[in-house]
């Protein structure tokens, strides 16, 4: 009753056969009786025959999906499915009063009186319905549902024994004494004592271990993890060539110096820490750029180039402000794994953004679960959110943010907060004190709270201690899923009560157990480097497959895709375009032509995500990320046919070849060993040669995208457009009146990004997208519009095609997608998508999302995307044609031997 829920549909099942088994025999009456049949059909009639005919079914179809037993819910401690159990009540006292309606909880809930008391959420009952429930209830309440689980006595999860649990027991190491007399026999190649424990446990089930990978792949795969980028064809012969015991060792330590490594390693820690370069979603006109971002990414990567200790990091990256308040060694900068996220509206919602990124990155623990009740697995009470709640809220930005040492730091507030317990997660609803400590479930009895300032540095030494059985088992889970391609525990950031301990749990175990000993990133990733797990071949067969589908004896290595940042930077790599630049300020890479900075440098808008970041499964930067999904779609295959970036990229891979060689023999193998490291098969030469001397075809359209669009104001009153006139200026990504913004006048906040924009005030100043058809023949628009605000009124939303409205709606609040809208256009005619402020001149920034798609007679297509298709002031380039060459450079651009890793 007392959480909101915004969707009806998922009610239990059980529920609703009870409802069906309990009322079928007076289906024929209606719940929704007139009030006047209330008083009196059933004044006389048998109190429990009302109840079952009248209550029952209300409180199964309208209450239950929150507040029962059977659905698993019980939102606000209130169960609605038993008398017992609506007597007791729940935070804000007894459901029912029988004889006093009005002192009931459940009617105050349901007569919507109370903010943030209404229920049920999504929709009021009716008159009729109220009135069923206050007269029962002041009819005395009458219920003879009994409490089928009173009998149950469940364990709360706040008395369960912490060290019952796996993750919760400290790590210990793993004497080899035993194994290695276990696997006498065995050939497993072991490097490693974790390489006994895997040949042990593949053994059991007797699946055999995988011989060890060949040199190319050995090598391809230590690049890719390592630097994400391809060894070149040279360093590929000269490992494959090198006999001496310890190459490989010599080319990881070597590797392991190399700077590119903590590029490498320091993304991998941006998703932890849900790096982004602006702050999200904010009202028009404030600033939306994080200042000094690229600051603590590039503290990022230093720290893991210098293989700075992980416990000194955390240290760094919750309290630089005392660890080193001048900054002077760059450490204030660290700061930015809290102040980094998103920034809400609510400032409540900040906090729990930076509650959540502590405790899920570095502990393993979904603590924001207990924001509004305490935790439904985890020995969390709430009481241990508001202690971190009290934490961070008692550390703020610096007052004067520019003389600061750092735009990312916090400071501690000169005079501390209170924090009291929000009953339910709502503010007005106060209880107890929440003192700034540790959590209780790893918190001795005899601790006293923190005393230093606000409390942060007290929590990192907390987090870091050796005592702490969560942080060094986490983060060598997502070391180890790097390394390898699967992580040892399936969820890296919940290590929870749910989550079950790894096949091989002793694997993690020796492994946290003695990186508490040096907290050294570099010798972890050595140690793993050098094992038979992670050198062993990722070929496999069916009866490997069949005796352990997932591979949880770790007896083979998996199989993996390039991700985007690596798939991108290999691109450049292969064109040749490739800038190596260490660290710097963030840029855009979504332009037509190559940007040749490393993708870890590309510009994240975070309210904005270009479609290309989310087409090749890009981290989402709005909250913490545990891992990467890989998806397969077709956009990314479309991206790599076509693409001008990629076509930039293939004619510049082919020039370089051509400038080398003339021979085109020689030119197709330099091609080969560029792209894919290796010499082309006779087969694959005499067909590729063939190809690159036989003549190119003419292109099918060479037109620039973007000089299909404008952007602009207009007058827009009773479906006639007049006056359009172009944006004059474009500034931080977006098309305005002036410089200054917003500007004066009904103009004001009159702009358009490339998802979306804010009109202007009134007629005059609406805001217009338009796109001008460079031939005849049939259009169809497709796409994304939506409002997010709660407040002001909305946006019309109108699109024309060829002067005629073709849809015009209003949005207010919403996110929908656009019904499919075909139309006749002839060359020269536009398709303009008009956003008009409504009567209230606030709140109405919008998105918008179109695809364009027009075809001719003659079957030539021509495509368009408002998102991909943006752009600020250009220079008009002509289109590039690929010959034969460069057309197989893309080709072998788009092979899955480019795109795999083994």
């Amino acid at each position: 009753m007392f959480v909101r829920r915004s969707n009806r549909d998922h009610r239990s099942t059980h529920a609703r056969q009870r409802f069906i088994l309990d009322t079928k025999w007076i289906r024929c009456l209606s719940v929704g009786l007139a009030a006047t049949l209330v008083s009196s059909t059933w004044a006389s009639a048998d109190d429990t025959d009302f109840f079952e005919a009248k209550v029952r079914p209300l409180l199964i179809e309208r209450c239950y999906e929150c507040h029962s037993t059977e659905s698993g819910e019980s939102m606000g401690d209130y169960r609605l499915d038993s008398a017992p159990a609506m007597l007791a009540g729940g935070s804000r006292g007894a459901s029912i009063v029988p004889g006093k309606a009005d002192a009931s909880v459940l009617i105050r809930a349901i007569g919507y009186d109370e903010p943030g008391l209404e229920m049920p959420p999504d929709e009021k009952l009716s008159d009729d319905e109220i009135l069923i429930l206050k007269h029962w209830i002041d009819s005395g309440a009458t219920d003879p549902r009994t409490d089928e689980h009173s009998s149950e006595k469940p364990v709360s999860p706040l008395s369960r024994d912490v060290r019952s649990h796996w993750a919760f027991v400290p790590p210990e190491r793993v004497s080899g004494d035993d194994l290695r007399e276990h696997n006498v026999g065995v050939a497993v190649n072991s490097r490693d004592l974790i390489d006994d424990l895997s040949a042990k446990y593949a053994n059991e089930l007797g699946v055999p271990v995988s011989e060890m990978a060949d040199r190319d792949t050995l090598l391809r795969r230590l690049h890719f993890d390592l630097s994400g980028l391809p060894p070149t064809f040279d360093e590929l012969k000269s490992f494959r060539e090198d006999r001496r015991p310890d190459a490989f060792q010599r080319r990881v330590n070597r590797m392991l110096a190399d700077p590119r490594m903590s590029e490498r390693m320091g993304r991998h820690w941006l998703d932890v820490a849900r790096y982004a370069d602006t702050i999200g979603y904010t009202t028009a006109g404030k600033e939306r750029t994080i200042k000094g971002s690229h600051r603590y990414r590039d503290w990022v990567l230093k720290a893991f180039a210098e293989d700075m200790p992980f416990d000194a990091m955390v240290r760094h990256q919750l309290a630089g402000d005392r660890t080193d308040p001048k900054n002077e060694s760059g450490n204030a900068d660290a700061m930015g794994f809290i102040t980094i996220g998103r920034k809400f509206l609510s400032n409540d919602d900040t906090l729990d953004d930076r509650i959540d990124v502590i405790t899920r990155g570095l502990l393993g623990l979904t603590v924001s679960c207990a924001r509004c009740h305490d935790h439904k697995f985890d020995p969390i009470p709430t009481l241990d959110y508001y202690s971190l709640y009290n934490v961070l809220n008692n550390s703020v930005p610096p007052e004067d943010l520019d003389a600061a040492a750092s735009p990312l730091m916090l400071v501690d507030r000169d005079k501390l907060r209170r924090q009291q317990v929000y009953v339910r997660g709502q503010r007005g609803n106060r209880g107890d004190d929440a003192p700034r400590q540790y959590l209780t479930a790893f918190r001795k009895s005899e601790e006293i709270p923190f005393e230093t300032g606000s409390g942060r540095l007290d929590l990192a030494e907390k987090i870091i201690s050796n005592e702490n059985p969560l942080t060094a088992r986490v983060y060598v889970n997502r070391v180890w899923g790097h390394l390898t391609g699967r992580p040892l525990v399936d969820s890296p950031s919940d290590f929870g009560f749910r989550t079950a301990a790894p096949s091989i749990p002793e694997t993690l175990d020796d492994l946290a157990a003695d990186f508490q000993s040096h907290w050294s990133t570099q010798r972890l990733m050595r140690r793993i480097l050098s094992t038979r797990i992670y050198q062993q071949s990722s070929i496999t067969d069916s009866v490997m497959l069949s005796l352990d589908p997932s591979n949880t004896s770790l007896a083979r290595a998996e199989r993996r895709r390039r991700d985007f940042e690596s798939l991108r930077d290999c691109i450049l790599v292969g064109a040749g375009q490739i800038d190596r630049q260490y660290g710097g300020e963030s840029v855009e890479i979504t332009s037509p032509t190559i940007t040749p900075r490393r993708t870890l440098y590309a510009m994240i808008n975070r309210q904005n995500l270009p479609g290309l970041f989310r087409t090749f499964d890009f981290a989402s930067p709005d909250m913490h990320s545990p891992e990467r999904y890989q998806t397969t779609v077709p956009q990314q295959a479309l991206f790599l046919l076509n693409h001008s970036q990629l076509s930039s990229a293939a004619l510049e891979a082919a020039r370089e070849v051509k400038q080398s060689h003339n021979d085109v023999g020689q030119q197709v193998t330099t091609l080969f060993q560029r792209l894919l490291q290796r010499q082309p098969t006779a087969s694959e030469l005499e067909e590729a040669v063939a190809f690159v001397r036989s003549e190119s075809l003419p292109p099918l359209v060479e037109a620039d995208p973007r000089e299909l669009w404008t952007y602009g104001t207009a007058n827009w009153k009773d479906n006639q457009l007049s006056e359009f006139t172009e944006f004059p200026v474009f500034d931080k990504n977006g098309w305005q009146i002036e410089g200054k913004y917003p500007s004066p006048g009904p103009f004001s906040y009159a702009r358009l990004t490339n998802e979306g924009g804010h009109p202007g005030h009134g007629d005059n100043a609406a805001v217009v997208r338009r796109w001008k058809s460079p031939m005849d023949g049939v259009v169809k628009v497709t796409g994304m519009v939506g409002h997010r605000a709660k407040q002001g009124d909305g946006i019309q939303a109108v699109i024309r095609i060829g002067g005629e409205v073709v849809f015009s709606e209003k949005q207010f609040s919403s996110n929908r997608p656009l019904p499919t809208k075909k139309r006749k256009i002839r060359k020269g005619e536009f398709v303009e998508f008009i956003a008009h402020s409504g009567s209230t001149l606030s709140h109405d920034s919008f998105f918008w999302r179109s695809k364009i798609s027009a075809a001719s007679k003659d079957g030539t297509v021509v495509e368009a995307n408002s998102v991909d298709d943006f752009s600020g002031p250009f220079q008009k380039t002509e289109t590039p044609q690929l010959d034969r060459l460069a057309q197989l450079a893309q080709v072998l651009f788009l092979t899955n031997e480019f795109a795999f890793v083994d």
